[in-house]
């Protein structure tokens, strides 16, 4: 199929070039200057990481991905025979699937920089972007219009993995909510805990319990890294006593970051609601799972490729 088609396809349902970027900037990185035109939050990261890295942007993505941080950000071949779905395109998962694939072959990640929980995003290394360019692969990247609520987004692909009752949605970012709460399917926190790892097969599972019983009825799922005080303020709103999050502790290398989570913690404290931080890789991981059966009905074969 051609890549052409594929990045329409995919555009239809998660439009690159959405508006409202102080809101978002409000939401992701309160601390940061807000000077960019475009409303991507990773559109201050991608550059500094790389600029650190030593490593040329523009010499390696495309264009518009360059103003958008959102859709193709390298292409190959036009024509397109299998599509490889990683959460994060760090430099393991990304030699493990290069090792495999062919010319033409498109990598879709959530992602357009690597990470790890403690030290916070990585660029794509140059080595592996050579290599990249060597083999003429596609990379296509979807990050906050990837997280809008939908059959695909991360939050609700979450919750139905847990066996969640939805009830309802929060979190919105220029008012698209992003987030899901609803009736957990056990009533009790550490049993919740077991789903979660059974199911995704997350490892380090942060637990704080806030409440003086460990008794749960409804909870609020945002996966990724979005432990943020006026989330777990609105979810409190909605009657949730649990939050279900990606990355939910204090030691972190970043230091907007590290402060968010010190203020959300401190808020959950305050309003008594249990914390449940799955990892930022584990609770997305069945969202790009499931964008292997999007690109099935659109007629690509995919695979998701896990870390």
């Amino acid at each position: 199929m051609e890549l052409k088609h594929i990045c329409g396809e995919l555009e239809k349902v998660f439009p690159i070039d959405v508006a409202g970027h102080n809101e978002l900037l409000n939401i992701f990185l309160p601390v940061t200057t807000k000077s960019a035109h475009n409303y991507e939050p990773l559109s201050f990261i991608f550059p500094a990481i790389n600029h650190e890295a030593g490593i040329n942007v523009r010499k390696y993505y495309e264009k518009q991905f360059l103003r958008y941080y959102n859709g193709l950000m390298i292409k190959g071949e036009n024509e397109v025979s299998k599509i490889f779905c990683v959460v994060f395109p760090n430099t393991g998962v990304m030699c493990e699937v290069l090792s495999r694939c062919g010319p033409g072959d498109l990598i879709f990640t959530h992602h357009c920089c690597g990470f790890e929980e403690k030290k916070g995003f990585l660029p794509i290394s140059r080595e592996v972007l050579e290599l990249i360019r060597a083999k003429r692969v596609s990379v296509y990247s979807l990050h906050v219009p990837f997280d809008f609520n939908g059959p695909w987004s991360p939050s609700v692909c979450l919750a139905e993995t847990l066996g969640m009752e939805l009830e309802g949605e929060f979190a919105p970012i220029v008012n698209k909510p992003t987030g899901v709460f609803g009736t957990p399917p056990v009533t009790d926190l550490h049993s919740l805990v077991s789903i979660l790892r059974i199911r995704t097969g997350a490892e380090e599972i942060t637990v704080i319990g806030n409440r003086k019983n460990l008794k749960i009825e409804r909870i609020a799922v945002i996966a990724g890294g979005r432990a943020y005080e006026n989330l777990v303020e609105e979810a409190h709103g909605h009657g949730c006593d649990t939050f279900l999050t990606g990355t939910a502790i204090e030691d972190v290398k970043i230091d907007t970051v590290k402060k968010a989570n010190e203020r959300f913690l401190q808020k959950a404290r305050e309003l008594e609601i249990n914390v449940i931080g799955g990892g930022h890789y584990y609770t997305e991981k069945p969202a790009l799972e499931r964008m292997t059966e999007f690109f099935s009905r659109i007629g690509v074969e995919a695979e998701f490729v896990p870390e």
